[in-house]
């Protein structure tokens, strides 16, 4: 069998058992649509968090100057680099405070039972795995923290202003959820702000006690030392000289208590600025963006595999035997004895 007999017979073939194909394609198509019908439909909502603090982060001049991408984009949210907001959103510290919070507008449950509970109506064929009641409350912190961490995502773009995404296949669920997070975020974010300027203020505030203390036990040297000189002759070295040294240390000591006390009241100011406003500039409200898994496509796409595997089916009888008939010539071919060619002596020299 040649290729042009192959190809008659295959068409052949087709036109005579179409309708297995079509059987095969329909079959095919039918799996698919039941699968993209069994995938859950997710929610995700957005949400852009901005901080309303009056650092040269959020002046008008580079504020414009991100949006026209004129400049780079600070990555550390508020200028700070010691707190960076999206590993403090994405810790299992905030996904931890968050799963224990109740809402009320839901049967006063915690976010933890609430998303274990939405995971298990979800169960079965290509949707989610089955998760057993766990037995205390901490074991569902630990799972909702789990089921949080691959739902939840925090980035900073490049005007500097953080969103926040989340996704759920319960959209009330996920209007609260997100609203949590922005709140419990804003929490820890002010709470570390804060208790960082109010150890530089009590740093700042023992610093000029203690210099403070200095000084005053050197004003008591001085008065000691002056009484007990009262009737000597200052012109002397050995009543002079312990005079002079202590008025330097005196001054030296002044001058560093004096640059302690402005570091205190600059550690005071800062303290009371520090209490960053972060206000959501996008709310997560609906609509939400639907990610479906699309059954035109996937019928599509069951179709054309369908397809391909019918032909396959019935064709294989034609195409195993002609790759039968070339193995079988190959070895024929291979199989024949190898035909000396007689070369003619040429005449002995006379």
């Amino acid at each position: 069998m040649n290729s042009i007999e192959l190809i008659k017979e295959l068409l052949h073939r087709l036109r005579k058992y179409s309708w297995i194909v079509a059987i095969v394609a329909l079959a095919f198509g039918g799996f698919f649509y039941y699968m993209a019908k069994q995938s859950v439909v997710q929610f995700t909502s957005k949400a852009t968090v901005f901080p309303l603090n009056g650092t040269a982060e959020s002046s008008p001049g580079s504020t414009i100057t991100s949006l026209l991408g004129l400049g780079d984009a600070t990555k550390s949210f508020t200028g700070d680099a010691s707190i960076n907001i999206v590993e403090l959103a994405q810790s299992r510290r905030t996904r931890e405070a968050v799963a224990m919070v109740r809402i009320p507008s839901m049967q006063n449950k915690t976010v933890s039972e609430l998303i274990i509970d939405e995971n298990n109506r979800h169960t079965g064929f290509m949707q989610n795995v089955k998760i057993d009641e766990a037995r205390d409350s901490l074991a569902k912190i630990n799972i909702a923290s789990n089921l949080l961490r691959t739902s939840f995502v925090a980035k900073i773009n490049k005007n500097g202003i953080l969103e926040l995404y989340l996704t759920n296949s319960n959209p009330n669920l996920v209007r609260e959820v997100s609203y949590i997070y922005i709140d419990k975020l804003s929490e820890f974010y002010i709470d570390l702000k804060k208790k960082k300027a109010q150890i530089d203020y009590e740093f700042a505030v023992k610093k000029a006690d203690s210099l403070l203390t200095i000084l005053n036990e050197l004003d008591k040297r001085a008065v000691a030392l002056d009484e007990s000189t009262f009737f000597t002759n200052d012109g002397l070295k050995r009543y002079n000289l312990p005079k002079i040294n202590l008025a330097q240390d005196k001054s030296t000591v002044q001058a560093q208590y004096y640059y302690a006390v402005n570091n205190r009241e600059s550690a005071a100011y800062r303290l009371q600025k520090e209490t960053p406003i972060i206000e959501p500039l996008d709310k997560p409200e609906p609509p939400f963006d639907i990610v479906q898994k699309s059954k035109m496509i996937y019928v599509i796409i069951g179709l054309i595999l369908g397809s391909f595997i019918g032909i396959l089916i019935i064709s294989w009888k034609i195409i195993n035997r002609y790759l039968g008939d070339e193995l079988n010539k190959a070895i024929e071919k291979a199989s024949k004895p190898k035909e000396h060619l007689l070369v003619p002596q040429s005449e002995p020299l006379k």
